[in-house]
């Protein structure tokens, strides 16, 4: 079967090419398997390539070379293809979707990438888009729109742009006013920091919003903080960065979690929306579940 290295060259702080792909590359010679190297040209770029290789009609599997943007435009691309196995080689600047499956390490080893097996995996469905990881509206979204661009200064990864993203948003106004409705029964409102729905576990360059999420489970994990004080949060934000709100008693009296397939939201303002890190504007969105969506590939214990 043919691998199609997707690359996207803007991913991390050098071009993935001069990186993490020449070890790959040298691997799948040396096994005598067939490989193709494709290279993104602009952002939607690898939704587009994706659907094109599955239009071959042939089996193949599509390791994006990128970070979660990169991945997720890939899997908007692979769903419902069940020719195109897709997986990832991470080289971002947070790389959060593979924490889910134990992290980079094996993510970035040729050898267990060569021997990874399909998984069917779900996908979040948005109305501007999907997403493979991790949809949020309120505070976190912001943090993520501000994120990008503190990744652009020298010597900031991911995490540190997300921790710099979130002092920023911190002393801007705090709270929106959201109406909820989850699987079209439970209604809740009120005044919330954000509100997100977990099809992975870790967002943000490393923060654990959604510790109990499961992505081939068909549903999502829903988590929404209702608005407390600024002091507060600062004592509440280790405890949420290592996933442990869902157990807190301090965060009890703020905490709505739930799990389910969908999730609609309305806000009277305004409020930044994200879909693993891919940022709208808009004041309604919904999240849903698109069970089995794409074939993913898992390195190999």
């Amino acid at each position: 079967m043919k691998t199609i290295f997707l690359v996207n060259p803007t991913a991390g702080r050098r071009d993935p090419r001069q990186t993490v792909l020449p070890p790959f590359l040298e691997y799948w010679e040396t096994r005598g398997e067939p490989f193709e190297v494709a290279v993104t040209q602009s952002p939607g770029h690898a939704e587009t390539l994706v659907r094109e290789l599955a239009d071959r009609g042939e089996e193949l599997r599509v390791f994006a070379v990128g970070g979660d943007g990169t991945f997720r435009e890939a899997a908007s691309g692979a769903a419902g293809r069940d020719t195109v196995s897709l997986g990832i080689i991470p080289c971002g600047s947070g790389d959060d979707f593979v924490r889910s499956f134990g992290g980079r390490e094996r993510f970035l080893s040729p050898a267990h990438q060569f021997d990874a097996q399909p998984r069917r995996l779900d996908l979040i469905l948005t109305e501007f888009g999907c997403a493979a990881d991790m949809c949020a509206i309120g505070l976190d979204a912001a943090v993520a729109y501000h994120m990008v661009q503190f990744k652009r200064l020298p010597l900031v990864n991911g995490s540190m742009a997300y921790n710099l993203a979130l002092v920023k948003c911190f002393f801007s106004k705090l709270g929106f006013e959201m109406e909820v409705t989850i699987d079209g029964e439970e209604r809740v409102s009120g005044n919330f920091v954000f509100a997100l729905a977990g099809n992975g576990q870790y967002y943000g360059g490393g923060y654990r919003g959604a510790p109990r999420a499961v992505p081939d489970d068909g549903l999502l994990d829903f988590v929404l903080i209702r608005t407390p004080g600024r002091a507060k949060i600062l004592r509440m934000l280790s405890t949420y960065k290592r996933g442990g709100h869902l157990d807190s008693e301090t965060f009890a009296p703020y905490l709505i979690y739930r799990r389910g397939r969908k999730m609609e939201i309305s806000s009277g303002k305004e409020a930044i929306a994200t879909c693993d890190g891919e940022c709208v504007k808009t004041k309604q969105i919904s999240f849903t579940v698109s069970p089995g969506a794409f074939l993913f590939l898992q390195p190999a214990l």
